[in-house]
């Protein structure tokens, strides 16, 4: 058997063009790989590298012939992108098979296309070992597939116990890959300790794709990878790709401590949420004593009744609290915050999210559109309301108009959108000055004069100084 695993182009969700590309490992794809290579043969393409195009996919896979092509689909916006790669593919004969998110919470949206032949739902591991085994989706539970033109649902598979889970299949990355995965210019690996979140955000599916279940890996699981040569030799940074990196106390501290007591001298990044940063601040002390550096929230909004209506369960005042307690330990924020948030904003709603964002000193303040994605409650609500204006799902990338409002129109979202990266300070030079002062060189020592550091010191400064330029000649 020979399969193909793709990683689609992402249509840029930055349309003002300040940020940098940054862009991180298929983390998903290598795990899936991990689990066929020993009954299959594999290769790997992500078209987000700048050598791979559709004519290369297209080469590649009348040259391999694969039997499968898999395409990994996270995102509502690459699914048109997908479903393209997915004919390219039929066109020589291969099955295609789509998994992630989007696939997985539009199942009979994504199967419509003639191009899709099976849809691995949730988790894949598993599921798509078996299909590659069985060379057959029926009674492979966790797919979904078209059989004479008719759409079966098999029934949905347990999730995996992630102590049992093996690593990811770093061995696929080109050479090409291992350059260009980067935060800032430094080299970045990725990793994932949990999946699943405890909370339910009215605009996020996690908790849907993973069925309101909260699992861990075992730590001493957690070392073994970080000790990988690839991860060792390779990385600058590592990203924790958990979508609620702190939920459990205890293990993140014991976590935590592995690393330290290990010698794990990498920088780290994660995502966590505002009130565990104000409730627990010794936790995040002690992340910083491992090498966490980085930390992106999800604020949102900055009105507590928004905030409530999204049942994000936080409040404006922890906001503010969480932004003086992470800069006092050194940390560099990464902060994302929607414009109309809530359906029933006007316009000085909008300009004083803006105002506000610009109050507070966020480091790397990022700003997005309320957008309904497949499987979240608030996808249901404006159904219910018929608000949704497109099911053109090249559109839900953050920052197209999705929903319709009461009060206001499309042009004004991103009139306030484009407005919100042009007038709120974005000053990434100042962010690493003050972990730089504030951890101290003992901290860094160790991690800075690492080779993976070293060579990535001219691309970060190059990725600053053009993130910096682009911010003024916007103004």
């Amino acid at each position: 058997m020979r399969i193909l695993l793709i990683t689609p182009d992402n249509p840029t969700s930055d349309r003002i063009g300040i940020l940098p590309n940054l862009i991180f490992p298929p983390l998903g794809l290598e795990y899936l790989a991990a689990y066929i290579k020993d009954i299959a043969s594999v290769y790997m393409l992500d078209e987000r590298l700048k050598s791979v195009t559709l004519k290369t996919i297209e080469y590649q896979i009348k040259i391999h012939k694969p039997d499968y092509v898999g395409i990994s689909c996270n995102y509502s916006f690459q699914i048109n992108r997908a479903i393209k790669i997915a004919s390219i593919a039929k066109s020589y004969g291969c099955k295609t098979v789509l998994g992630g998110w989007h696939p997985s919470l539009a199942v009979d949206d994504t199967l419509k296309s003639p191009f899709v032949d099976i849809v691995v739902k949730a988790e894949g591991e598993i599921t798509f070992r078996e299909l590659i085994k069985n060379n057959n989706p029926i009674g492979v539970q966790g797919l979904s597939y078209k059989n004479n033109g008719n759409i079966v649902h098999n029934p949905d598979r347990d999730l995996m116990d992630l102590k049992d889970i093996q690593l990811p299949a770093r061995e696929y990355r080109s050479p090409e890959a291992k350059k260009t995965y980067n935060y800032f210019g430094f080299s970045v690996d990725s990793i994932e300790t949990s999946r699943g979140c405890p909370y339910d955000c009215n605009f996020c599916c996690i908790h849907h794709f993973y069925r309101s279940t909260y699992r861990q890996r075992s730590i001493d699981d957690i070392i073994r990878e970080l000790k990988t040569k690839e991860i060792k030799n390779h990385a600058s940074i590592v990203y924790v790709v958990d979508d609620n990196f702190v939920v459990n106390k205890k293990y993140t501290m014991k976590l935590c401590e592995a690393i330290i007591r290990e010698r794990i001298n990498k920088y780290f990044m994660a995502q966590a949420r505002v009130d565990m940063i104000v409730n627990h601040p010794e936790i995040f002390k002690k992340m910083a004593d491992a090498g966490f550096v980085f930390l992106f929230l999800g604020i949102e909004s900055f009105s507590d009744r928004t905030l409530k209506k999204m049942n994000k369960r936080t409040e404006f005042e922890q906001i503010k609290q969480s932004i003086k307690i992470l800069h006092d330990m050194g940390y560099i924020i990464q902060g994302n915050i929607i414009i109309g948030a809530d359906l029933e904003d006007k316009e000085q709603d909008l300009q004083s999210t803006i105002d506000i964002a610009n109050s507070l000193d966020i480091d790397l303040p990022t700003f997005s559109l309320l957008t309904s994605f497949p499987g979240t409650q608030l996808m249901k609500q404006v159904l219910q309301e018929d608000r949704l204006l497109t099911k053109d799902w090249r559109y839900f990338s953050w920052s197209a108009p999705t929903i319709r409002y009461d009060h206001l129109s499309s042009d004004m979202l991103c009139t306030y959108l484009e407005r919100a990266y042009h007038e709120v300070n974005f000053n990434p030079k100042d962010a690493f000055k003050r972990l730089i002062i504030k951890r101290g060189l003992p901290f860094h020592a160790p991690r800075f004069y690492s080779r993976s550091m070293i060579n990535g010191i001219p691309l970060m400064i190059k990725t600053l100084t053009k993130t910096i330029s682009n911010k003024l000649n916007n103004n």
